[in-house]
């Protein structure tokens, strides 16, 4: 794809998104318009991804956002919420912080991320401990908010996305891999959450 062809195909995504936000309730406008403001200052103007720092924190935003604007759409603003949407900006920062591990050598003469500047050691902890991070918010929620319960089982179970994690930080030849392996893993786990609910749902313990 030449570039001029990629801008054409950014306009008319651009003019897709605006209409589908027309479509949307009025309230979640600001909601929207930083959406856009995210996505557009990621890759031009500033360029966050290439700044240490921010590029994990719109990684962050881009679920996050995402999350706010579906949850708000059918729900308001609330503790459950709030859990969710912190979530997703958790997982959304492990993401990138992976995908940098995963590249550290392209982009080492490329870019300047947050990977890049710390090294891969020390962000193989951060991912670590933002995991560790969010399966202890979802345990305490869990245990602490009614109709919950039920997802406690899965915390320890989530400890599973750390083991690709320590056998990247030990075998360098893995690290082409370890990305893969966990979003196998959180599909997965995924799945037998929303199998898990749907039973409770549809038995009528939910």
């Amino acid at each position: 794809m030449t570039c001029r062809t990629a801008h054409c195909v950014s306009a008319l995504l651009l003019v897709l998104s605006v209409a589908c936000m027309a479509l949307l309730p009025s309230f979640l406008l600001i909601v929207e318009l930083a959406v856009l403001l995210v996505f557009v200052t990621y890759s031009f103007f500033i360029e966050a991804k290439n700044i240490a720092g921010l590029d994990l924190l719109y990684h962050a935003l881009f679920p996050a956002l995402y999350g706010i604007l579906g949850y708000m759409l059918y729900h308001p603003p609330d503790l459950t919420g709030m859990v969710f949407v912190v979530l997703l900006g958790i997982f959304g920062a492990v993401g990138e912080l992976g995908n940098e591990i995963r590249d550290l050598e392209k982009d080492r003469y490329e870019r300047k991320n947050t990977v890049v500047l710390i090294g891969d050691r020390p962000a193989f902890f951060l991912m670590i401990t933002l995991i560790v991070m969010a399966l202890v918010i979802i345990g305490i929620f869990s245990c602490t908010v009614q109709g919950f319960f039920w997802i406690l089982p899965f915390v320890p179970l989530g400890l599973s996305l750390l083991s690709p994690i320590f056998q990247a930080m030990n075998t360098p030849g893995y690290r082409e891999k370890f990305v893969d392996a966990i979003n196998t893993r959180a599909i997965v786990l995924t799945v037998a959450m929303l199998g898990v609910y749907g039973t409770l749902r549809l038995s009528g313990h939910l």
